[in-house]
């Protein structure tokens, strides 16, 4: 959280520019410099990290608890109301994405215990939560993927080989995982803050991974999608409510994709697009996270309403069939 936030630690000296007049300086060097490329060269002072500091805490603690009671009432449903969940994706599927939504939202406490009063847990902590809070969302992105695809892996996969399924997608999400846990660490002084610095090589391997899963794999669904219905082919994707995690993850992969290009394209762009750029890559990291409560409740709400629906009504009844326990009277007839 608060990647973009970017905190310089190597130095605890600060330079007190008020006992120095700018005026001077250029009448001793404007022989040598220009004013222009001074004033360019000036680092941007972006108001996203006061914007941050002041509102993550509250918006993380806010979130944490209404994800770890929505994960609650949908796991309190899953064991023990089995006629909701008749449907695709199928029970086995729900567990392990709320596995995976659990997992996130108890992440959630750590980042903002470290944004309200610095990391004070180490190095090696930082980087096993973003090793889990990576790991959980790919996984979570991979098994929506699997539960569109569900109708036809499950003709290729027997369903007592469906468990090496799950393994491999968890496997997959924890390897992309990796260059997030690479990159993390504790940064700032006097204040430690646990986040990912940007380092070419791994930074470029963590960008990929988060592309792959909240951009390639919401347009292959699509694209499919669209193919199959074109075809009139005989199945379909079952893709149901657990899309919205695409609809809220895929506005942060392309605000990462944004930000990747303008900074490796448009080093010297201005201060206000680069603000600009800040608040848009915060707040759609800050619109995905809010997956871990609304997803449970969705699911919880599409179980509560196909119970309704489908229900079944049970045989009718005609007007002469005796119902026990009913007393019909008789009626006269008279004889002719």
């Amino acid at each position: 959280m608060g990647n973009n936030c970017i905190i310089t630690a190597s130095s605890h000296l600060e330079l007190n520019m008020s006992d120095y007049s700018f005026e001077n300086m250029m009448v001793n060097y404007s022989s040598e410099y220009n004013i222009d490329e001074i004033l360019a060269s000036a680092p941007c002072r972006s108001g996203y990290c006061s914007f941050f500091r002041n509102h993550a805490f509250n918006f993380l603690v806010v979130v944490c608890a209404l994800g770890l009671l929505s994960n609650l009432a949908l796991v309190v449903a899953l064991t023990r109301c089995r006629s909701l969940w008749g449907w695709p994706p199928g029970r086995a599927s729900l567990f392990q994405l709320m596995l995976g939504t659990t997992i996130f939202t108890a992440m959630l406490p750590f980042f903002a215990a470290g944004i309200r009063q610095g990391w004070v847990i180490g190095n090696g902590l930082c980087k096993m939560a973003y090793m889990l809070w990576h790991g959980s969302l790919f996984a979570e992105g991979l098994l929506v993927a699997a539960g569109a695809c569900s109708a036809m892996w499950g003709k290729w996969v027997p369903s007592r080989h469906h468990w090496c399924m799950a393994v491999a997608l968890w496997v997959a999400a924890v390897l992309l995982a990796v260059p997030a846990a690479l990159l993390s660490g504790t940064e700032g002084h006097p204040q430690k803050l646990c986040m990912m610095r940007d380092m070419t090589g791994w930074y470029l391997a963590h960008v990929t991974s988060c592309l792959v899963v909240f951009i390639l794999l919401p347009a292959a669904l699509g694209v499919a999608k669209a193919m199959l219905t074109w075809r009139r082919s005989g199945w379909q994707l079952r893709v149901g409510v657990t899309c919205l995690f695409f609809l809220l993850w895929v506005p942060y992969g392309t605000a990462l994709l944004l930000d990747l290009l303008v900074r490796r394209l448009l080093p010297y762009a201005s201060c206000h697009f680069y603000e600009l750029l800040d608040f848009f890559l915060g707040l759609s990291e800050g619109l995905g996270v809010l997956h871990c409560c609304l997803g449970p409740l969705l699911l919880l709400g599409a179980g509560l309403y196909h119970r309704r629906t489908h229900a079944d009504p049970g045989p009718l009844r005609g007007p002469a069939q005796h119902v026990p326990g009913l007393i019909l009277p008789t009626p006269n007839v008279q004889k002719a």
